[in-house]
């Protein structure tokens, strides 16, 4: 059976597009298992095409495997074989002289690393094609963040001449539910997410299988999937050299830990080498940092958290209990994890929030926002979950909290919060996210003129 396209249509057709006007060069990146791959394919289908996929090879192996790949050009001529990337560049430019072609080179920073002057060399090749017309479409697609888009900076060889640069997200919440079982409650659609986030293939993995089915036979059962899926893609990173370490930092933020300081402390590693990791790990796109969001100039208060929900459930739960796990001692940690999965999802959830005000909220239903994040004090007192600027001043306050029924002092503490910021957010439109809510917050928030949301509001 074809898998599904969830998304992406936007992109597939600016691909399709770029193969049928060449020439076209296209640097695509993204993420592991992001579906930069299964993009690609869908783009080529009935195409003309030469597809590479590299990997930890040499550059004689790749020049190789192009060669075989190209020969599909030429049904029934004797085996290819390239001396160098020039000579394949040569092959590839005389055959889309007589109809159009599209070259991918997948994994593109495994070439780059088997010979390093590769983005010269096409540059050089990229020049006269550009120049003469050649039909040609090439695209340099790679999941190594920092390297993909330095291929893209002013002083790299290729800056200028990509006509498309995409990079390509994890799905949201709400397009990562169309891969839940039809007729699954609004609720379960958030935890699944809290639990798996939107990477497209842990999705697949997971199938439509229920919440506690896919911890079960997915995630905390030895040789499944996802039981170490964090733990290979660190240690095949290029840029880590001692994952060991890594771990140690990724799992301290993990567990709480969220200002350099406090991470060091956990990790007892001194702070500037620290933030070197710490920024190495923001450039692979597994950690992000976060800063409250104000209309006035504050000093910074910058944080760090995992930016992926899959990572931080799994150094939640499944890190420190792999002992456990490798016992084939899965029941305990369910149990585990059914005791504190509410206290888990509330953060995924207020990310659900910001994103359906963000892009699904109607007009009538929230002000549209110039900026929107979270807000708190400088002494950590005070936080407010979500908070939307326009205008230099607050046009949004909200509050999420992951309770079957929100009570009516959720509101008086986000009114208080609102009094806190003062003039500025005089005017904000209170809004209060729950999977339900009592009656009497109901009759108050209908006095007060504030919106209430519940998890089906979201969908």
């Amino acid at each position: 059976m074809a898998l599904q396209m969830v998304d992406r249509e936007g992109e597939l057709s600016r691909l399709a597009e770029a193969i049928e006007q060449p020439p076209q060069l296209v640097i695509l990146r993204g993420r592991r298992r992001v579906g930069k791959s299964f993009l690609l394919d869908r783009s080529l289908e009935g195409r003309r095409s030469v597809f590479l996929q590299a990997d930890e090879q040499t550059e004689r192996a790749h020049l190789d495997l192009f060669a075989r790949e190209a020969a599909r050009l030429l049904p029934g001529a004797p085996p290819l074989r390239f001396e160098d990337w020039d000579a394949a560049l040569r092959f590839v430019a005389d055959q889309a002289a007589g109809e159009p072609l599209a070259v991918v080179l997948d994994e593109f920073q495994w070439l780059l690393r088997a010979q390093p002057a590769l983005a010269s060399i096409i540059q050089r090749h990229w020049d006269r094609w550009d120049r003469e017309r050649v039909p040609i479409t090439l695209v340099l697609c790679g999941s190594a963040l920092a390297l993909m888009e330095g291929l893209l900076a002013r002083d790299a060889p290729l800056y200028g001449r990509a006509g498309y640069r995409p990079l390509l997200l994890p799905l949201d919440y709400r397009q990562a539910a169309a891969f839940a079982k039809p007729g699954t409650s609004a609720q379960e659609k958030l935890q699944r997410y809290a639990v798996l986030g939107g990477t497209p293939q842990y999705q697949l993995w997971a199938g439509q299988r229920t919440l506690s089915e896919l911890l079960i036979e997915r995630i905390l059962t030895k040789g499944e999937s996802l039981y170490e899926e964090p733990l290979h893609l660190l240690r095949e990173e290029q840029q880590i050299r001692d994952p060991g370490t890594y771990f140690a930092v990724v799992a301290a933020i993990a567990r709480g830990a969220t200002r350099p300081s406090e991470i060091a402390n956990a990790t007892q590693l001194e702070v500037p080498n620290l933030i070197k990791m710490l920024r190495r790990l923001i450039e692979l796109g597994y950690l992000e940092t976060r800063a409250p969001v104000s209309p006035a100039r504050e000093g910074k208060r910058t944080t760090y958290r995992l930016g992926d929900p899959f990572f931080r459930f799994w150094f939640r739960y499944v890190f420190p209990n792999r002992s456990l796990l490798e016992r084939g001692r899965t029941r305990e940690v369910l149990a585990q994890i059914d005791q504190d999965l509410d206290s888990f999802t509330g953060a995924a959830f207020e990310d659900c929030c910001r994103a359906w005000l963000g892009k699904y909220a109607h007009e009538d239903e929230a002000p549209r926002c110039e900026e929107l994040g979270a807000w708190w004090s400088r002494d950590g007192q005070t936080e407010i979950d979500i908070a939307g600027i326009a205008r230099r001043a607050y046009v949004l306050l909200g509050s999420c909290k992951w309770d079957r029924k929100a009570r009516s002092h959720v509101l008086g503490r986000l009114l208080d919060h609102r009094d806190r910021l003062g003039a500025r957010a005089a005017g904000a439109q209170l809004v209060i996210f729950a999977r339900g809510f009592d009656r009497a917050l109901i009759r108050r928030a209908e006095q007060e003129g504030v919106k209430l949301v519940a998890a089906e509001g979201l969908f």
